[in-house]
């Protein structure tokens, strides 16, 4: 994979990578992978690489970051023209010199380049040496980007972490935690055993995961839709008593429980497990389903 022309060397405030959720990566990230060490191979860690780099952002619509394994956090910048991108290249196998260690890491790297087919996408895709799996090497990936453009991530196994953006998420990772929060447009999230958090989101919500929970809270708006389904896991979700939606809330061998004081309900109808109505007249949809955990319902 060509490396884009565009980076040069670029120091600026990062925010600090939520710990939760790293729990789904495997034991070898080590903790030295931090924002403050200088680019280039960490002699202190000669399995380490670190590099900072400015992607031009002029004209993009749409952010593409493809990952096999690592921690991805994104957040919002002031600026309206560059993306900051900071990467830790991390080599996992044991038993590597030095020298084998400098000659793997100069040939993995994350690129940023636009799209081939819609120069108004920016690719950011990691390319690993021809002799590591993807169980060699782990990624962190820190994204500081201008307003405005949609975002999509795709993490083969690993958390995710989107902060303070203007723009439609979507997110899908395998065994990896998932945090969003202060986003204004719609969020996709789609993960497995690992929780799910959106919080302050005011788009439309789609969340899903397996044996594990998920908390929203969220101000869908007028003729907002908000979507959560798990297995074995809770789901809580806290709204505005001002929203006006068609909700139904099941989890078929588990409990339902809702709190709509401050509600005007109609057209209610409830048994074990289930509870379907309508909040305000309705207009948007809430859809909340678990096989067999505790749904939660609540207005703020």
């Amino acid at each position: 994979m060509p490396r884009a022309a565009t980076f040069s060397a670029f120091s600026c405030l990062f925010i600090v990578f939520a710990i939760s959720g790293c729990d789904a990566m495997p034991a070898s990230l080590p903790v030295g992978a931090n924002v403050t060490a200088p680019d280039g191979i960490d002699p202190q860690n000669p399995n380490i690489e670190r590099s900072t780099k400015v992607v031009d952002f002029s004209n993009v619509r749409t952010i593409r970051l493809e990952l096999p394994v690592g921690r991805v956090s994104v957040t919002q910048s002031d600026g309206q023209g560059t993306a900051t991108l900071r990467v830790s290249e991390i080599i996992t196998r044991e038993g590597l010199s030095v020298e084998r260690l400098t000659d793997f890491l100069n040939q993995t790297r994350v690129s940023a380049e636009r799209a081939f087919v819609d120069d108004e996408r920016l690719d950011i895709e990691a390319s690993i040496a021809q002799e590591l799996s993807d169980e060699d090497v782990l990624f962190d990936v820190r994204l500081v980007v201008p307003a405005g453009a949609n975002l999509e991530v795709f993490v083969g196994n690993g958390p995710v972490e989107i902060v303070d953006l203007t723009g439609n998420v979507e997110i899908r990772t395998d065994n990896g935690a998932v945090e969003v929060s202060n986003v204004k447009g719609d969020v996709i999230t789609k993960t497995t055993l690992r929780s799910v958090s959106i919080t302050d989101v005011t788009g439309d919500v789609s969340a899903n995961t397996t044996e594990a929970d998920i908390d929203l809270r969220l101000d869908p708006g007028l003729n907002g839709r908000i979507s959560a389904s798990t297995t074995t896991g809770e789901i809580r979700l806290m709204v505005p008593k001002s929203t006006a939606a068609r909700v139904m809330l099941l989890s078929e061998n588990g409990t339902v429980t809702a709190n709509l004081n401050g509600f005007a309900v109609t057209d209610i109808s409830t048994s074990s497990g289930f509870l379907e109505g309508t909040l305000n007249g309705g207009g948007g949809a809430i859809e909340l389903i678990s096989l067999s955990g505790q749904i939660s319902f609540l207005g703020m």
